[in-house]
């Protein structure tokens, strides 16, 4: 399989997901999402490994990185800013506490995956 083979498949796959995920959720029914969900993925890694193309690069895999830990940057610092300001001013307590926490729970898994790569050796 080719990068173009799977990336059509991949659409087809996500699409099938979307569908099941919408027919559960009309239908009340968690646990057929969390199912479609997990199965997508599977099918979705399993067509990976038969990509007989390389689909990423030094290069890609170091700008995903620099992308992932920005967007981490932003969010942890925006949701900290925005629920700290609604808890403030006493409007939407609720989803203030969420992003604090959020934010909170964020920032204690970083520090988890940071401690873990720390050790390990990396090639």
């Amino acid at each position: 399989m080719n990068q173009k083979q799977f990336a059509i498949y991949a659409a087809l796959v996500c699409a099938m997901m979307g569908a099941v995920v919408g027919y559960g959720v009309s239908k009340g029914n968690a646990l057929l999402p969390a199912i479609a969900f997990s199965i997508g993925v599977v099918l979705i890694a399993l067509g990976k490994r038969g990509v007989k193309e390389v689909m990423e690069d030094e290069r890609t895999q170091r700008i995903s990185e620099k992308a992932s830990r920005r967007t981490y940057e932003v969010f942890v610092g925006g949701a900290a800013l925005a629920g700290t300001t609604l808890i403030a001013l006493n409007k939407h307590i609720e989803a203030g506490y969420t992003l604090a926490f959020s934010a909170c729970a964020l920032l204690i898994l970083y520090i988890i995956f940071y401690g873990y790569y720390n050790r390990k050796n990396l090639e």
